[in-house]
């Protein structure tokens, strides 16, 4: 690998010294202006969700594109929900006026018909960035966020798992020379922690709003039961069987009865658990793994550099220890007007250095070969324990049935959380729910 030094040079200097510390030569790929057949557009519309982790996208590589290419790339953010509905209608409508879309792993199966085959894509690109993209650096796991029914709508830009997010020397001045490894051991560690924290700080910090973070949080939970949602297939109905029960019941108690989720966790999503840990409002969180840059940055928070990090505790053993996969990917609709600009944009920004330089602003990049390597591990620290929850996690769910499914199981949760009922009423009101949907999905 080379070094960080290396990795962090400027992009021209970059691709003459550092590929081979990527596995692959890179110094014969042009850098000249594209020269491309299709017209070349004013500007592209990336449509994105409105999370932190673009800032490198945003204020650096679409900036650098421009420069090279003269087109300027106008982003969209909106929130999950919001967005789904607006590539709804505008996919729908058939509209033209998006050209780079940001697809969530659940999303797939929806878009996948309004969205080119990427592989198609790259198998005619003839832009500069398509030379050494290094498609292989992106594994077939890893790929499989972007893939529906053998379609590869996207190219994985953003691999999302969650980990145990701590702090050593909070947990050291409770009592706690490691991290909790097992659910009891974490809620043992997380009472000492809050009440050592005396009202200001807590044991634990959650994204338990009724929204859609909500739901990716406490999948962690389940899998680490050895719990799962429901068969795509055969319709079979999982998530109210025991391993469900009793994780969504733990993961309530949390909050409800022994307190140790921070009061306001209710109202928190991705930007509130960010925030939270960055003011030290609690020691340990089990959150998207490269919300640990942020977390750990002392230029953005009064907690930098006292992170640590590790996978999530197993249930009742270590080596239960599971999350799920997922992620964003990068696709072309199909009704965009400059599909090959579009795509050359693609594959600058998801190539080997722009993902690399994404690591600086929040990104957690689909290629392994960043997150396992040595130097990016010792500057960043959240990444080894990343790149080893990879090897478990479990793919999110990808059927077109998905979204309505998720948005059933969100009040489950909440009223459990909230200590309105136990998990085994919540959980069965879920699942008479998906049965209905999936009677009503058959019939369409």
């Amino acid at each position: 690998m080379g070094t960080w030094k290396e990795l962090s040079l400027g992009r021209r200097r970059f691709v003459a010294t550092a590929g081979a510390g990527f596995g692959a030569s890179v110094a014969g790929v042009a850098l000249a202006r594209p020269a491309l057949a299709a017209p070349k557009p004013e500007k592209l519309l990336f449509m994105a969700d409105n999370a932190p982790w673009h800032g490198t996208m945003m204020q650096d590589a679409a900036p650098a594109f421009q420069k090279e290419t003269g087109i300027r790339v106008e982003f969209t953010q909106l929130p999950d929900d919001a967005l789904i509905v607006r590539y709804k209608s505008e996919l729908s409508a058939k509209s033209s006026s998006i050209d780079v879309a940001q697809i969530g792993t659940s999303w797939v199966s929806w878009m996948s018909p309004h969205i080119e085959d990427v592989t198609q894509l790259m198998a005619k690109a003839d832009n500069p960035y398509a030379a050494d993209f290094g498609w292989d650096d992106i594994v077939p796991s890893v790929r499989q966020i972007g893939n529906y029914d053998g379609k590869q709508i996207g190219i994985p830009y953003r691999l999302t798992m969650a980990i145990l997010h701590y702090q050593p020397e909070v947990l050291k001045q409770a009592g706690f020379d490691k991290p909790p490894t097992t659910w009891d051991e974490m809620l043992k560690t997380a009472i000492a922690i809050t009440k050592a924290g005396d009202g200001k700080r807590y044991g634990l910090g959650f994204c338990m709003r009724e929204g859609p973070a909500m739901t990716d949080q406490w999948a962690t939970f389940l899998y680490s039961n050895g719990g799962r949602f429901y068969d795509a297939k055969t319709h079979e109905i999982f998530v109210n069987q025991p391993p469900g029960i009793e994780a969504l019941q733990y993961y309530g108690d949390l909050l409800s009865k022994y307190k140790v989720v921070v009061p306001d966790a209710v109202t928190w999503e991705w930007d509130e658990i960010i925030a939270g840990g960055q003011n030290d409002r609690y020691g340990m969180t089990i959150t998207l793994a490269p919300s640990g840059t942020m977390l750990n940055d002392p230029k953005l928070s009064k907690t930098g550099g006292r992170w640590a990090w590790t996978v999530a505790p197993g249930a009742h053993q270590p080596d239960q220890s599971r999350t799920f996969l997922s992620g964003w990917s990068l696709g072309v609709p199909s009704y965009s007007k400059n599909k090959e600009w579009a795509f050359a944009f693609i594959q600058f920004i998801a190539g080997r250095y722009w993902s690399l330089r994404s690591m600086e602003k929040g990104n957690s990049p689909a290629r392994l070969s960043v997150l396992q390597n040595p130097e990016i591990g010792k500057k960043y620290g959240w990444p080894p324990a990343a790149a080893q929850a990879v090897n478990t996690a479990i793919t999110s769910p990808q059927d077109p049935l998905y979204g309505a499914m998720e948005l059933a199981l969100r009040p489950g949760i909440s009223r459990v959380v909230m200590g309105e009922t136990n998990a085994k009423s919540a959980l069965d009101q879920v699942a008479g729910n998906w049965q209905r949907i999936f009677r009503r999905g058959a019939s369409l």
